[in-house]
């Protein structure tokens, strides 16, 4: 009787072993590779991504009407901090939201908060959306922004990599201040690596050294 129990016991605790360890490689594997570099994280900084996103360095257009002292649409650059001072000392935050939110955010603001008006209407455009490319490519300079416009088609739309062009570490640099070097080869060939590009990023291609 005594043997039994000793060897059910013995039993148990080899089953509980194995389970600590299957438990514990998992977790090394979740966890990835030695030596790999994560991405940069974006959940936490909402103005580094999204096309529809105003973000610092932006032009847009405030054109407010419906109301007895509509002022002229005014032309204002989205400053660092994001925010703006609207008629009647009304403050907004412009960064990391988009322009039909704002518009939604100031009506409301106006009409329901303060109730300086009984109804308005709010348009915000945005202007110039452009990407500067600069560098070893045949035409420096900004480039005009489309919705699918990615490391590699704006790079073609600059005329392409000029002879010295060092094709491996291409800098990316968001309106944010953000960098990321990508490898344009590796791109070519992986289009996962082709990151997409947004209104006030831009590139700039280093001379090889070779």
């Amino acid at each position: 009787m005594k043997w039994s129990l000793l060897k059910a016991s013995q039993t148990g605790l080899l089953v509980l072993g194995l389970m600590l360890a299957v438990f514990v490689t998992g977790c090394e594997t979740t966890g990835g590779a030695v030596g790999s570099e994560p991405l940069p994280s974006t959940a936490s900084d909402p103005n580094a991504l999204g096309p529809d996103l105003l973000r610092a360095g932006d032009r847009i257009r405030i054109v407010i009407s419906d109301i007895p002292d509509a002022t002229l649409p005014t032309e204002q650059q989205v400053p660092e901090d994001g925010k703006l001072t609207l008629p009647k000392g009304v403050e907004i935050n412009l960064l990391g939201k988009k322009r039909t939110d704002i518009e939604k955010e100031i009506q409301d603001i106006y009409v329901n908060q303060r109730r300086i008006y009984r109804r308005m209407s709010v348009i915000i455009e945005r202007l110039s959306l452009s990407i500067s490319v600069g560098g070893e490519v045949r035409t420096a300079g900004p480039i005009a922004y489309l919705g699918d416009m990615t490391v590699t088609k704006a790079i073609n739309a600059a005329g392409g990599f000029t002879e010295y062009a060092d094709r491996t570490a291409v800098i990316v640099t968001r309106a944010n201040r953000q960098q990321v070097i990508i490898n344009v080869k590796k791109a070519l060939s992986n289009p996962k690596l082709d990151l997409p590009m947004y209104p006030g990023d831009s590139i700039y291609v280093k001379r090889s050294i070779l």
